[in-house]
Parts: C-alpha cells; structure tokens; sequence
C-alpha cells in the first residue's frame, strides 16, 4: 500500500498549482554614440528624449511580446555640425542593425540599446602662401582632401563645406564614435600643385576654419648680350606649367618680373630689339631671378667678321705653304 500512498502524493503535487513568481519592471535604456543631448525616442509610441548623458529609459512590466524602437533625428544639429542616424548595436537582430525603427524587442530583463550617429561639420578652407599672405582664390579656386576613409574630395576654397567628422566604429560588439581625419592632396595653379600631398592635414570635428599653406614663388627674368655683355631684349615671355604664357615687358632696371607663381617647370623667352630669340628651361622651386643669354646681330656680325678673318687667313697661308715648296 506504500506504492498506492507515494502515487497519491505525486498527483496532488502535479495538480495542486505553484503560485507565479512575480517578474517586476524592466528598464530598457538607449544610449548615444557621440552623447548627445535631447534625442527623441520612441518605444511603443511612448516618447523620451536623452539628457546630458545621452541616455533615455523606458521601462514597464515584464512580458513575452515583441516591443518597437524608433529615433527621430530630424532636428539634430545646430549651424556648425548636423548629426543623423548612423547604426544600431544591441538591438538582437542583426538585420535591423540599419534601420531607424526596430520591432521584436523583448522586456525580459534590463539591457542597453545603443543608437550611433555620424556628423558633419562646417568647415571653410582657406590658403596662405610660405610668408602667410593671403592666396587668392583666382589663383587656388580649389584643394583635393582624402578622409581616413578613403573618400577623395575636391573642395571650394574660401566657402563652407559640410565633411564627416565623427562616424561609428562597431567593434568587439560595442559601438563607439571615432573622428574623421583629412589630408590635403593637391592645391593646383596653373596646372601645377603647389603642395607635397598628404603633408598637411585636418579634423572637421576640432577645427572649423582650416587653413593650407600653398607656396608662391617670383621670378625675376633678365637678358644679356652673349658676347659684349651688355643688357638686351624688351620682352620676357614665360610659359607656365599649363601651357599659358605670360608676356612681361622689362622695365627701367632691364627686368620683368612674374610674381606668385608655383613651384614647377617654366620656359623663359626673351624678344625684342635687333637681337634674336633666346629660351631656357627652368625649374622653380623658390624665389629666384633667371639671366638668358642673347645672341644679338652685333654678335653674330662679329662672328661673321672673325670667321672671315679666319678664313681668309687660312687662304693666304695656304698659298705661303704653296710658295715654299716650289708652287706657283
């Protein structure tokens, strides 16, 4: 009858029912990456906006169901940087990570949603030569950037631009915000770059007001007689890097000079009076004065004259030679 007794005891455990553990609320909490202060969220329709720390919590109670999370970042921003939605971490399905309302969220126990932006910043550029002059922007309209990303850029000096300055990084399951960087590529002025690419670099999201140093160069020409050493020429033409030629007349000094110009290869001409073209290659690379050697009529006159001498000299003894050895 023991067996009986025991069987009897195990069906009034099984049918006798157990009293529910209470579960209690729980707490979702939405962090920002950067922190960001006043982002609005929605659970379940109900709204909350993140505070100083960048946070936002809901709770309520314990259930099974699936919950709806969404961020609003229509508003986020002010006039020198804008912030959007970025990426989701901590959300449990990885193929919402991108969305900016995500469903099936469980209210089990508490855990942390994180919500990543990226942002943009205002930035002017500008360019200042080796002596910290002002460049024009006739001269350099326009720089070429590369990110750390990769993106290349090129970019309107002297007006604002908006670049990514912050962008999320997914690592090791825990997202953070890490800052973009720039290097300067080129600076072109007729057709030449006037700075070594990536030497000079920037962050949109520590300065808003980025400037390049572009170096420019003067060129002093002049012109002498090859043979009397004397001044000559009127006229300097110089062909610039893109194939442009720039024509100087001399001045009183009996120079022409070309000022702000890059660094590169020139062809310096020089015209004028009764004396005859003369060109030299050059290659600029600071401030520098260039002297071209002209051959003038005078000059080739002279050569004239002393190869005729030569040759008539040569004449004469040669018929010396003759006589000497019994020629007529």
């Amino acid at each position: 009858m023991r067996w009986l007794t025991l069987l009897v005891i195990t069906l009034g455990c099984w049918l006798v029912p157990t009293p529910a553990l209470a579960a209690g609320p729980v707490t979702v909490t939405v962090r920002t990456a950067p922190q960001l202060a006043g982002v609005r969220f929605a659970f379940d329709g109900r709204t909350a906006v993140t505070g100083a720390d960048g946070t936002a919590r809901f709770t309520s109670e314990h259930d099974f169901g699936g919950h709806t999370l969404a961020v609003d970042d229509s508003e986020l921003g002010s006039a020198g940087q804008k912030f959007s939605f970025a990426r989701w971490a901590g959300q449990r399905d990885p193929d919402q990570a991108f969305r900016r309302t995500v469903q099936g969220l469980p209210l089990r126990v508490d855990y942390t949603v994180t919500a990543a932006f990226t942002a943009r910043f205002r930035v002017t550029l500008r360019c200042f030569d080796q002596d910290g002059k002002p460049v024009p922007r006739t001269l350099v309209p326009q720089v070429t950037v590369r990110s750390d990303t990769g993106r290349t850029q090129r970019l309107p000096v002297g007006r604002p631009v908006w670049l990514d300055g912050l962008r999320p990084v997914y690592r090791k399951s825990v997202l953070t915000s890490r800052r973009v960087g720039y290097v300067l590529l080129s600076a072109d002025a007729y057709g030449a770059n006037t700075v070594d690419a990536g030497r000079q670099g920037f962050r949109p999201a520590e300065e808003r007001t980025v400037t390049f140093t572009t170096p420019f160069h003067d060129l002093t020409v002049s012109a002498r007689d090859a043979v009397f050493g004397s001044a000559a020429g009127s006229t300097a033409q110089v062909t610039l890097p893109d194939g442009s030629v720039r024509t100087v007349p001399f001045g009183t000094d009996r120079t022409a000079t070309l000022r702000d110009l890059p660094h590169g290869q020139y062809e310096v001409e020089v015209t004028g009076g009764n004396g005859l073209r003369a060109a030299q290659q050059i290659h600029l690379s600071r401030t520098q004065s260039v002297q071209v050697r002209v051959v003038s009529r005078a000059d080739l006159a002279l050569a004239a004259g002393v190869l005729a001498t030569v040759a008539v000299g040569l004449l004469l003894a040669g018929r010396r030679l003759r006589r000497g050895r019994g020629g007529v």
